[in-house]
This record gives C-alpha cells, sequence and structure tokens, in this order.
C-alpha cells in the first residue's frame, strides 16, 4: 500500500470588484473602508475588518513535540494515573502485544506465546529468550537442570551439557 499524504490548503478569500478600473480607498468615520467610484456606496462596496477563522490547535505542540507523519515522539510527557496501557493489538500470526499494569507487564508474540512477564507484585520476571546483561549483582541463584560434582578436593557445578563429561 502507496504512503499517501494529505495535503491541506489554506481557506482562500474571493476577490471582488467594488466599482470599477483604478478605484480609490478613503477612509470613512468608522473603521470601514469605502471604495468610491459612484456618488453613493453600496453595501457591496463597504468592506468591514476581515476576520479569520481561529486555530484549534496548538502548533507548538505538534511542530515541536510530536511528529504525526514519522509518528515519533520528539518530546517528554508525563502520565496520568490509568489503569492499564495496551500496546498493539494481537492477532494469531500477524502481530504480538504488549500490555502494562500496576500488577506487572506482559509480551507476547505473534504466535500467542508469553515472551517476558514481570509480576509488579513479587517482582519475579521471566523471560523466553537470552537474557544479555554487562553485570549482574543477585542475592541468590537458583539453577535447574545443573549437575554437581565432586573431584576429590571440590564440589563443582557443570551447567548444560559436556560432551564426553563425567
Amino acid at each position: 500500500m502507496a504512503d499517501t499524504e494529505k495535503i491541506y490548503y489554506p481557506e482562500v478569500i474571493a476577490n471582488y470588484n467594488y466599482g470599477g478600473d483604478g478605484v480609490e480607498v478613503s477612509e470613512g468615520s468608522s473603521s470601514k473602508k469605502t471604495y468610491s467610484g459612484q456618488s453613493t456606496p453600496t453595501p457591496e462596496q463597504t468592506v468591514g475588518k476581515a476576520s479569520f477563522p481561529v486555530s484549534k490547535y496548538s502548533p507548538g505542540v505538534i511542530s515541536d513535540t510530536i511528529n504525526t507523519k514519522t509518528k515519533k515522539i520528539l518530546g517528554n510527557y508525563s502520565f496520568g494515573i490509568s489503569g492499564a496501557i495496551s500496546i498493539g493489538v494481537y492477532e494469531n500470526g500477524v502481530t504480538g502485544d504488549i500490555r502494562i499494569t500496576p500488577n506487572g507487564i506482559v509480551a507476547r508474540n505473534i504466535n500467542g506465546t508469553t515472551t517476558f512477564s514481570i509480576d509488579g507484585e513479587t517482582g519475579d520476571a521471566v523471560f523466553l529468550g537470552t537474557i544479555v546483561a554487562g553485570a549482574v549483582i543477585s542475592g541468590q541463584v537458583t539453577v535447574t537442570g545443573a549437575f554437581v560434582v565432586n573431584d576429590g578436593t571440590y564440589n563443582v557445578i557443570w551447567l548444560g551439557y559436556l560432551e564426553g563429561g563425567f
């Protein structure tokens, strides 16, 4: 599907001929201008002060902090108290989603599998993929699928499978 842009044009105020060629403008006793060319001007020949529609949006917000064409937020915003935020709409085989609530965060991939979850009450986190970190600080580590082997002097923990090992 082609990316089509909608183009907005300003309102145009039509020009009118108010009395023939080379008319002169003279200031009247009010704020209106009268176009001469006839002895008594008709209502069509008297022009009042023009008023333009008032802008109903803040151009500073749109141009400085939100780019609606690229769909990017360019400025800082703060969130009010809300029940939950849902990002994306899950559709099996097409797209995943993320849900953020006061109780935690859950993400699903396009197959409906939970790829990560963080429990907001307990702090438990579950990740389906690989976790990469520059450093890990932990109070306790529980490893499943490990072997404790004593080499005669030390207990050694083997994680995973070692071909040709013990």
